[in-house]
């Protein structure tokens, strides 16, 4: 009797392993929002030049992914950033940037399975600046698209709340470097923390 209690008992132990490991596996989407932290856009025209600091302001993202068993997960990403461009001695009437991109994420998920899994991950990509800044002492500004490649670095908390849904408390730092407009270098990076949601 001893002996079918502890089969038992395996039993369900191991069943309960599988259940938590099919928690954490298979195709997932999300939904975030952010709120940036810190952000640059630096032209290398004499009279725009550095600093490009940016306001802080909002962003939007969502992401379709897969969750393997090893803890890895690898996603496809769209986002959007919005921020303004202050008045500056350089920018006598400031402007704004809008930041579309398309990623491709690979996260490791710590303590997998568990109700907290702490991550990290990086992120390559394209992304799509349109952008302008105007000043009061120069005819011509900045009013132009481009588009460039971009990575990404990312970190966050995953929060269970139920067996497929997780509350998601993220940073990334996100740059696009090689953008052209009005035939003048661009500069753009920016980081910002998030919070959404995750459905698996």
């Amino acid at each position: 009797m001893n002996r079918i209690t502890k089969t038992v008992a395996l039993a369900t132990l191991m069943t309960g392993a599988a259940g938590v490991a099919h928690a954490t596996e298979g195709w997932y989407g999300r939904a975030d929002v952010g709120y940036s932290v810190e952000g640059d856009f630096a032209l290398d025209a004499p009279h725009f030049g550095r600093p490009g600091d940016l306001e802080n302001d909002w962003s939007e993202f969502i992401g379709l992914g897969y969750a393997f068993q090893n803890g890895f997960r690898l996603e496809g990403e769209l986002g959007h950033r919005w921020n303004s461009i202050p008045e500056s001695l350089q920018i006598g009437q400031g402007g704004d940037v809008h930041a579309w991109d398309g990623m491709i994420n690979l996260y490791y998920d710590f303590n997998r399975g568990g109700a907290w899994q702490p991550y990290l991950g990086v992120g390559a990509g394209v992304a799509r600046l349109s952008a302008n800044e105007y000043d009061n002492h120069v005819a011509d500004g900045i009013d132009d698209e481009d588009t460039s490649v971009a990575y990404q670095a990312l970190a966050g908390i995953a929060i269970n709340l139920t067996q497929q849904l997780d509350l998601d408390i993220g940073y990334r730092w996100f740059v696009a470097q090689d953008g052209s407009f009005n035939d003048h270098d661009a500069y753009y990076d920016h980081q910002d923390v998030t919070v959404g949601l995750r459905y698996q």
